[in-house]
């Protein structure tokens, strides 16, 4: 089993970028960087953790975050399930993965095209 160390931070293009969050993956697009946070770093309920993929510049602007889905939890209807992992298929579209479903993300909004079950 592979521990990996969760940090504040991530490098893209040769600059470390400070976050507030934990960053649990990226994804480098050359002219941005797609980061995925923590989802055990949002309190329960934070109606943001839904929102916990965000596109940033080299300079660490932030670009867009990802729209609100509309998918709940059962047992809190509130706050939108989380994004737990980012990637790029074959023809270069970005997917953000829930719990039971993968969400297909404009690259340059942020806003769901689409959503495909995860099984």
């Amino acid at each position: 089993m592979t521990i990996r160390e969760r940090k504040n931070w991530f490098e893209f293009r040769g600059r470390r970028i400070d976050t507030d969050k934990r960053v649990e993956d990226v994804i480098d697009m050359g002219d941005k960087a797609i980061v995925v946070f923590y989802v055990n770093d949002y309190e329960v309920g934070d109606m943001m953790v839904g929102r916990n993929i965000l596109a940033y510049d080299e300079d660490g602007n932030e670009l867009w975050r990802v729209e609100d889905h509309g998918l709940r939890r059962r047992s809190e209807r509130k706050a939108p399930d989380a994004f737990f992992d980012i990637r790029l298929d074959e023809e270069g579209r970005l997917w953000g993965g829930t719990p039971g479903v993968e969400l297909m993300i404009d690259l340059e909004t942020g806003k769901i095209l689409d959503a495909e079950p995860r099984w």
